[in-house]
């Protein structure tokens, strides 16, 4: 899945850069949007995310996610709710210039950095031995932004937090365990690298597409609309 997500990486920059030589420069990326996607995995997805400003470059995000899990026995639905605090800038503006042995280079503004960290809650339901557990988690994402605000744009993110999933509880060594089956949280650190393509129609909205490696459950891609304010 990596390798794809520097094929797309590397094909994306290539048409990205030529579509910049056609249109205003323009990367004034922002992080104020309502936008909803569709995730497939092994199963369907929902995901509905608003992004708002915030003073001094932060913003802030509130995602909800709808899963379909599948074990052997039914069907589990996970319900992943999360609220970030994020920051971001151009690499311009956050290095201004650099400065060696006198000689000063000024950075231009060809990516947008940022960073997101908050908690995000998953909550399972099933109807199976009445399981129900929610589970928080810390929800930390970074990555950049290039190309062009009022065109094509590319990004690139790294996911790193606690994520979870089901198994099925074992019995204890000695002990007698009835015969229905129970589950539990299996808890882990999850590392997911994505890459994503978005086309920006006009200055209010937006479609995208996002493919993402994981490092527990299977690689997934995504299609959105956004509708940016």
């Amino acid at each position: 899945m990596q390798h794809y997500l520097f094929a797309l990486l590397i094909a994306f920059s290539s048409f990205s850069f030529s579509e910049n030589e056609k249109k205003d420069d323009s990367n004034d990326f922002k992080y104020s949007s309502l936008d909803i996607g569709f995730i497939q995995t092994d199963k369907t997805a929902i995901d509905a995310k608003a992004s708002l400003p915030l003073p001094g470059g932060l913003y802030v995000v509130l995602e909800r996610k709808a899963e379909g899990i599948d074990t052997s026995n039914d069907s589990y639905d996970r319900i992943i709710n999360a609220a970030r605090i994020g920051i971001h800038g151009g690499i311009g503006d956050i290095f201004s210039s650099i400065s060696a042995k006198g000689v000063k280079l000024n950075v231009k503004n060809i990516f947008d950095v940022y960073a997101e960290f908050g908690v995000k809650s998953t909550a399972y339901d099933s109807e199976i031995n009445s399981f129900s557990e929610d589970d928080a988690q810390a929800n930390i994402i970074a990555g950049l932004r290039f190309g062009n605000s009022s065109g094509w744009e590319g990004k690139l993110f790294v996911d790193i937090s606690k994520d979870s999933e089901l198994k099925i509880k074992t019995c204890p060594i000695g002990q007698v365990c009835t015969e229905a089956i129970e589950y539990e949280l299996d808890d882990e650190t999850d590392q997911k690298f994505g890459a994503g393509a978005q086309y920006n129609i006009n200055k209010r909205s937006a479609v995208y597409f996002e493919m993402s490696s994981s490092k527990i459950f299977d690689s997934s891609m995504k299609i959105g609309y956004k509708l940016k304010f």
